[in-house]
């Protein structure tokens, strides 16, 4: 689903602030997978995010997301892959204030019976004509998780989706997370650096100062439900 080989990123490069943030990356995430990718602040997992997603470009090597070298993509193919293929979850949220809840899941988009199903099985039914500002930090992300996956993406980048939250948001937000990628078969690549969430990863990644220091299947996979807060 996803491959990384041999990519750096340098900002500023050749200036005397020329800063390496990612020192030949190589990853292979697969399709389906909860993968996270963990590291202190400032080791770089959030600039790896935005290389994997598309977000920013690599210095050097190539990123291949189904089968697509989006490291040579121009601005228009980068434009349709983030429209198409991919999908954010941001720990702001990023909903629109003065929309409700429901609005902000579908904006353009028709509304839909999978959705809507969702929007009952995940308990936001009973907030879902309220406004953000009215509403959980917990009703909000999953509002976002939501919207989308209105976009039938196949990808789901997360960055940081529960910092925000108390523990009980959060395990219901990781809840939804991995029965998201269980029933649905969703890829879905979370940055994080709460160490309970490698328990429910598939893959867990650790970066260090720009380098990949560990590639780690887990082989006993946990609940987001027994989690301890």
């Amino acid at each position: 689903m996803i491959k990384a080989k041999d990519i750096t990123k340098i900002y500023n490069s050749n200036k005397q602030n020329e800063l390496q943030v990612l020192k030949g990356i190589n990853l292979t995430i697969n399709t389906g997978e909860l993968c996270t990718i963990i590291g202190k602040s400032g080791s770089g997992k959030t600039t790896l995010l935005k290389c994997l997603s598309g977000l920013e470009k690599v210095t050097t090597g190539e990123i291949n997301v189904h089968n697509k070298n989006i490291s040579h993509f121009n601005r228009e193919q980068e434009n349709q892959f983030r429209r198409t293929d991919i999908a954010f979850v941001f720990q702001e949220y990023n909903l629109i204030d003065d929309l409700t809840l429901h609005e902000n899941i579908y904006l353009e988009h028709s509304l839909n019976e999978e959705i809507e199903g969702l929007i009952d099985a995940w308990d936001v039914r009973k907030a879902i004509n309220l406004f953000p500002s009215q509403c959980s930090g917990g009703q909000q992300q999953k509002a976002a998780i939501l919207r989308a996956l209105v976009k039938q993406s196949k990808i789901l980048f997360c960055d940081e989706p529960t910092g925000a939250l108390d523990g009980k948001s959060s395990k219901e937000v990781l809840t939804v997370l991995q029965d998201l990628q269980r029933s649905h078969k969703v890829t879905i690549v979370l940055i994080t650096h709460n160490e309970q969430i490698k328990k429910i990863s598939n893959r867990v990644i650790t970066i260090h100062d720009g380098h990949l220091i560990n590639n780690e299947v887990n082989s006993k996979v946990e609940t987001a439900e027994s989690l301890e807060w």
